[in-house]
């Protein structure tokens, strides 16, 4: 299969919440269930900052210069 370099997660050109994000990491990767998908997510963001582009924005958001996007 041929890895696609920008979106090598395979995302739907979609903007997230938070909690999709979580889930859609979780059914890719798999995760314990003691962590919920917005702490997965944010815990994953936190690691690949890049992929901070495909959640969608709060009205008070910061943006962060290791994105890319904002």
């Amino acid at each position: 299969m041929k890895e696609n370099k920008e979106n090598p997660l395979n995302l739907e050109n979609k903007l997230y919440t938070l909690e999709e994000f979580g889930s859609t990491l979780r059914n890719k990767f798999g995760a314990d269930n003691y962590i919920s998908n917005v702490m997965l997510a944010e815990i994953f963001l936190n690691k690949h900052p890049v992929y901070s582009c495909k959640i969608k924005k709060s009205k008070n958001h910061v943006s962060q210069k290791s994105c890319g996007c904002c």
